[in-house]
C-alpha cells in the first residue's frame, strides 16, 4: 500500500539532526516519533489538527506503540551490549521498523477519516509543544530548546 506519510518520514528522518532530535524527544519526553513526523507532514501540507483530534489520534495508536513498538525498541537497545547478539539485534531492528511503518499506516488511515483544517501560523510549534508534553501556553518564544530545534528540523 502506498503511504505518503511513510515516504515523507523516511526522507525527513534521514536529514542531518532529525533522527537525533526525535530520539531525544522520545527518550526524554516520551514523545511518539511517528506523531512528531505526522505533525511535520501535516505542516508541509498546510494542515493542522485541533486539540481533540491530537488526543484522539494519540489514544488510537498508543496501545500499538506501547505493546509492539516500544518492547521491540527496548529489546534492540538491551542487546546492544551483547556482541554475540548482533545478527539477532539487526532482525529485531527490522521488526521495529516494520512496526513503526504499521503504526504510520494506522495514522494515515485515521488521517483519511478526519478533516484536518487549514493550518494557522505557529501550528507546528503548537503541535510539537503538545507532543512534547508542554502546555500550549508555553509554545511561544519560551518553547523548550528541543521544541525549537525540532521546529527548525521538521518545519
Amino acid at each position: 500500500m502506498h503511504n505518503p506519510l511513510w515516504e515523507f518520514s523516511l526522507q525527513l528522518y534521514a536529514r542531518p539532526g532529525v533522527a537525533e532530535a526525535c530520539i531525544e524527544a522520545q527518550d526524554h519526553y516520551a514523545a511518539d516519533v511517528n506523531l512528531l513526523l505526522y505533525a511535520a507532514w501535516l505542516a508541509q501540507q498546510g494542515l493542522e489538527l485541533d486539540p481533540g483530534q491530537w488526543q484522539a489520534l494519540a489514544a488510537g495508536v498508543d496501545e500499538w506503540r506501547r505493546r509492539v513498538v516500544a518492547p521491540l525498541r527496548a529489546l534492540r537497545r538491551d542487546w546492544k551490549a551483547l556482541p554475540d547478539a548482533a545478527a539477532l539485534r539487526e532482525q529485531v531492528r527490522a521488526l521495529e521498523l516494520a512496526a513503526e511503518q504499521a503504526q504510520q499506516e494506522q495514522i494515515l488511515a485515521w488521517h483519511r477519516r478526519q478533516a484536518p483544517r487549514p493550518a494557522q501560523a505557529g501550528s507546528l510549534l503548537w503541535a510539537l509543544a503538545c507532543l512534547l508534553g508542554s502546555p500550549p501556553a508555553q509554545a511561544g518564544s519560551e518553547a523548550p530548546e528541543l521544541g525549537r530545534r525540532l521546529l527548525a528540523l521538521l518545519g
